[in-house]
């Protein structure tokens, strides 16, 4: 019996597309994205795997002949770098023919894979036994690659051999040394400024704040690490255990005495061997930042040798990286939700009202005004409503979700983080202020500890009537419970996962700040006092949750409001077009088509989380973005030829001459990483962005005291800015509202072109060199 030739799917589809006139190029191109898109999912209804696709893909005929263009192609390389990071599919000869054929795309390949950093892989076993000949500079990449593998190794068994040192450390007591470490090295830095922000310049505030994420990344590394060689007994405490553990390792460090002072030292030096772990993984994290990251997606680095020391530098030296830019795009973008929430406080008559006892009042207070700012972000970016499903399928308010992780940032602000400053600065020592503070906690009746935990009942009992409203005066407690639920990280199933998959995703402290620990809620203060809680809830459902069933119905939202939005500037709008099929489906839905004063916008819409490594924003450049990229050239493609013949289109336009119509194909997108680079000759640009623009709204973007500055030279008012709100609320907030002549985008009135000529110049963002 003659076996059945099983089909290359993309070797057929070559063909089918070759007999009908393209040319053999830009088929192989066509099918070489098609290939990183994941494209055929299936085969009738059996379900392709990677494996699948790489089989087929890489054992198709028409790789015999292939010209120098498709070599060139950025989508080859990261084909290539897919290749060489599985070891199932082998095409023999491939990386030798290459070293001759395309060198310089063998080379980009090897730094996108990053196979160097795995030296017992097949690929790059394969790689250092090619003949690389005269290939040019192949000989000194491949060396600079070795150079790379062996600091990479040096840093991780560093950090192994520390980690081993602490091996007896249970979950719960790396959480007892994570705190007790930021307080000594982390807090005051950070809470001085709250206390006498007048005293530090902008730099080393922005000093500071980078060092705590450094910090927090390297502590949610260690928690990640300890997870995965923890056992299920590490999750099974009592109140008991809790206190062994306490009086173990942390009370003879705050509560010193004549008795405990062996375990004191035993305590100190389990400190010093964290304190140098957390060095270990700063080091390396530095090393992964500016060196492996920029040797491998930055294409404006380059390499060269001094004797045997391997340089990774810079071409050109900017006198700002657009990665630093956008650090300060997003901090006015936080400013801009903050007073927008602000003025949304006093239109819901929130002004006047009474937020709990007047000790707690003002921050009371500003905890609604945030919790409302990140409502705003999320629903008129993300899509979402006023109510969120959890994965039990409770349905959750979703103000009183973002107000619970707000209140507790202002508990723990105001009552840890900076009366221990308080105390610091008395002391002048962390340990004796920490003390202090920990001690007159006790005679208080509270427990302040670095690090404090509650048995989840109580803990829902605590803070139900955060919940409280009409139809729950005395609050909820399956909301609470739900809540708390989500802002947590059950940190036996995380254990669980990392277990069984090495790489599995963990949420990172802050975006669920609360480890459930058997029936106990642990929190770290100073995690909730300092985190950014717009990106903790963003990430939280766009990145943790990024399998969550409402993900598809808040994208329909998003691109629903955003069709409402240009209506209400005049805009006849055409949402989710379906052109008709053809052969291959290829087109696919278009998400939006505007068309106002002879300006036509058709815009692909793309949503996801807040990245905040240049290597996930170039993994969102070389996937999603390439990928709309390509999705629009065919879409824009379509809508320009069916201008007359269709007649959803014909209707759009009405009776304007297509002649003098202005065509705009943007790519909007939810982040703001690759704002203003254009994609195969599409502009990118943030949602926020179009909303601000729309809006006419960039006066909200400047800095806060520079518009305090201009009012006072216009109207020359006086006003000392006090962090209370009747200040917010009086002539400092006027100052920011009242948009000045120079800010009006629109002089002449709302107009398309001018709209379009203000997103592709980037106009609101001269804010930020004014």
């Amino acid at each position: 019996m003659i076996p059945e030739l099983i089909p290359n799917l993309y070797q057929d589809r070559f063909l089918r597309l070759t007999e009908n006139g393209e040319l053999t190029t830009d088929v192989i191109i066509k099918l070489t994205h098609r290939y990183l898109d994941g494209k055929p999912a299936k085969v009738g209804k059996r379900s392709l795997s990677a494996a699948d696709r790489d089989l087929d893909f890489w054992n198709a005929i028409f790789w015999e002949d292939v010209s120098n263009e498709v070599f060139e192609t950025e989508a080859f390389a990261l084909a290539l770098a897919r290749y060489l990071q599985q070891n199932k599919v082998t095409r023999p000869g491939w990386l030798q023919h290459l070293v001759v054929r395309a060198p310089g795309a063998l080379r980009r390949a090897i730094r996108y894979s990053q196979v160097f950093l795995s030296p017992t892989e097949l690929r790059w076993k394969e790689i250092i036994g090619l003949d690389l000949g005269s290939a040019e500079g192949l000989s000194d990449f491949i060396k600079a690659c070795g150079i790379l593998q062996g600091e990479n190794r040096k840093l991780k068994n560093a950090i192994k051999s520390i980690e081993a040192e602490l091996k007896l450390i249970t979950p719960m007591e790396t959480l007892v040394y994570a705190s007790l470490f930021a307080f000594r090295h982390v807090v005051y830095s950070l809470g001085q400024q709250e206390l006498r922000p007048h005293l530090l310049d902008k730099d080393r505030a922005d000093a500071s704040r980078v060092d705590f994420q450094e910090t927090t990344d390297a502590i949610n590394q260690i928690l990640i690490s300890k997870l995965k060689t923890s056992v299920h007994s590490d999750f099974f405490i009592s109140e008991r255990i809790i206190g062994q553990s306490l009086r173990k390792h942390m009370s003879p460090l705050l509560f010193p005495s004549p008795s405990t002072a062996r375990a004191a030292e035993k305590c100190l030096s389990y400190m010093d061997t964290f304190e140098r772990l957390v060095a270990a993984y700063l080091q390396f994290n530095e090393f992964v930042g500016r060196t492996i990251n920029c040797f491998c997606f930055d294409e404006d680095y380059d390499i060269r040798f001094e004797g045997e020391r391997l340089i990774v530098f810079p071409r050109v030296i900017p006198e700002e990286s657009e990665w630093d830019r956008n650090g300060k795009k997003l901090d006015r973008l936080h400013q801009y939700w903050h007073f927008r929430a602000i003025d949304e406080f006093i239109k819901l008559g929130l002004a006047f009202e009474r937020f709990g006892r007047p000790e707690n009042e003002e921050s009371n207070r500003f905890a609604w005004i945030s919790a409302i700012r990140t409502k705003l972000e999320l629903t008129e970016i993300y899509g979402l409503e006023d109510e969120i499903m959890t994965e039990s399928g409770y349905k959750i308010d979703l103000l009183r979700t973002l107000l619970t992780i707000e209140l507790m940032h202002a508990f723990y602000k105001h009552g840890y983080i900076l009366p221990y400053c308080r105390e610091y600065e008395q002391a002048g020592n962390w340990l004796a202020a920490l003390s202090v503070f920990s001690f007159a906690g006790l005679i208080e009746g509270e427990i302040r500890l670095p690090i404090t935990f509650a048995e989840r009942k109580a803990k829902i009992a605590r803070i139900c009537n955060w919940t409280r409203s009409e139809e729950w005066p005395n609050g909820n407690k399956q909301m609470t419970e739900a809540i708390l639920n989500f802002w947590s990280n059950d940190l036996k199933d995380s254990s669980r996962r990392l277990r069984e998959r090495e790489h599995a995703l963990q949420p990172e402290l802050h975006e669920q700040p609360i480890f459930k620990i058997g029936n106990y809620l642990f929190e770290l203060p100073w995690v909730f006092a300092f985190q950014n809680n717009v990106t903790a809830a963003v990430n939280n459902l766009r990145r943790v949750g990024r399998n969550r069933g409402e993900l598809n119905s808040e994208t329909n939202r998003i691109e629903k409001r955003l069709a409402e939005t240009f209506e209400q500037f005049g805009f006849k709008v055409v949402g989710n077009f379906h052109p008709p099929r053809d052969a291959d489906d290829e087109v696919g839905e278009i998400d939006l088509i505007c068309f106002r004063d002879d300006h036509l916008f058709i815009f692909e819409i793309k949503s996801g989380y807040m990245r905040k490594t240049q290597r996930d924003a170039w993994q969102h450049r070389t996937s999603t973005l390439r990928k709309a990229a390509r999705q629009l050239k065919r879409k824009s493609t379509l809508v320009t030829e069916r201008f007359t013949t269709d007649p959803t289109l014909a209707a759009l336009l009405g009776d304007r001459d297509v002649s003098h119509i202005q065509t705009h194909c943007w790519i909007i997108d939810t982040s703001i990483e690759h704002d203003h680079e254009y994609f195969e000759g599409f502009l990118k640009v943030s949602l926020q962005e179009i909303i601000i623009v729309l809006r006419n709204e960039r006066h909200l973007l400047r800095d806060f005291h520079q518009a305090i500055d201009i009012k006072k030279a216009k109207h020359g008012f006086s006003s000392s800015i006090k962090d209370d709100f009747a200040n917010i609320c009086g002539d400092a907030m006027s100052a920011v509202f009242e948009q000045i002549d120079d800010d009006n985008l629109y002089p002449n009135g709302f107009n398309a072109g001018q709209f379009a000529s203000i997103i592709e110049t980037a106009a609101i963002w001269n804010v930020l060199d004014a």
